[in-house]
């Protein structure tokens, strides 16, 4: 079976601006999901993805060697859901099973995921 973890995250929050780039104890907070789906060994690292609309998360994905997939970024406005976003990543990267994580819970570690 072909598993593929998504961590999703869009540049344009809101409430909390920059969210996921913003640094907790010296990481931005997408830091932490990243590490902790590596950690886990569940997944290889070429079928972990940071899917955004931004390029910042290429550069993150990159240095982690991890993939990235630019949504369209008609996807990344208020009013896409998650299915939306879920749809065109499913319709585009070929997986059977797809797990999300998200970068808003740091303290999910490897062993949660495992």
């Amino acid at each position: 079976m072909k598993n593929i973890a998504m961590i999703p995250v869009r540049l344009g929050s809101k409430r909390v601006q920059n969210k996921n780039l913003r640094l907790i104890a010296g990481k931005p907070l997408i830091a932490y999901i990243i590490e902790s789906v590596i950690d886990s060994g569940v997944f290889d690292k070429k079928d972990i993805y940071i899917n955004s609309e931004a390029s910042v998360f290429k550069n993150i994905a990159d240095d982690y060697g991890i993939s990235f997939y630019k949504r369209p970024d008609r996807l990344s406005k208020d009013d896409a859901t998650n299915d939306d976003f879920v749809l065109d990543f499913i319709s585009n990267v070929n997986c059977e099973n797809l797990f999300q994580f998200l970068s808003t819970s740091p303290f999910i570690d490897a062993s949660h995921i495992r």
